[in-house]
């Protein structure tokens, strides 16, 4: 069974029922299916939809590469709308409901949040201690480096792995600098210090790597 979140249950049938409730107005879409697969199916796409294009190992944040996200992201809803849940089981119903939050999720972050545009915190993507809730508390650029998950000294592969995401720090923040074009002062001055603070887990991951293989130590740098 299709589970993006595991947890199942009464609260969540309800959250259902109550997203229910707080549809969109206009007319549906004439349903084009009734098949439990073709949702799991739309997920699948829908997961790789959401992530930005990567280019070089850089995630692509760029003014066009957004644009073009939100300019394709009503079909997709377009063909979640199209798929009748009626008839199906409550938990596959919440499925449904779930997967239609993370695509409003997604219109917000394009129609009001623009973190991307508005928050230079998002361009922050090493981080050495464990967040206090499965995924870290507000919106962060692809590519995290959870330094807190790995044990060092470093193996060959983990330090391969580290350093992807280490090596996309330069190009990203280069990014950042065209990216960046909100004048929200509060995002700019706590977006700014946790960039700040980067760099101080940068050098604290740097004694950490010291004699690790491959480019890692030079990346770090």
């Amino acid at each position: 069974m299709f589970r993006p979140f595991a947890q199942r249950g009464a609260r969540v049938a309800a959250l259902m029922l109550f997203a229910a409730g707080c549809g969109g107005s206009g007319a549906a879409p004439a349903p084009t299916s009734t098949k439990f697969s073709d949702l799991t199916g739309l997920f699948a796409e829908w997961r790789a939809f959401q992530r930005p294009k990567v280019v070089d190992g850089v995630p692509d944040y760029s003014a066009s590469a957004m644009a073009t996200q939100q300019r394709d992201l009503p079909a997709m809803q377009k063909r979640l709308a199209a798929i009748d849940r009626t008839a199906w089981p409550v938990p596959q119903q919440v499925d449904w409901y779930i997967v239609r939050a993370e695509m409003s999720g997604l219109d917000f972050d394009h129609r009001v949040l623009r973190p991307w545009a508005n928050n230079p915190g998002f361009y922050v993507t090493v981080f050495g201690g464990q967040s206090d809730q499965p995924a870290r508390e507000g919106p962060f650029a692809l590519g995290a480096v959870e330094v807190w998950q790995y044990r060092f000294p470093l193996s060959a592969a983990d330090a391969a792995t580290m350093d992807a995401g280490v090596r996309a720090i330069p190009a990203l923040l280069t990014q950042a600098k065209t990216n960046l074009t909100g004048t929200g002062k509060d995002l700019w001055t706590y977006g700014a210090a946790s960039v700040t603070d980067q760099s101080a887990e940068l050098t604290a991951l740097a004694a950490k790597v010291s004699g690790a293989p491959g480019t890692l130590v030079a990346d770090v740098q």
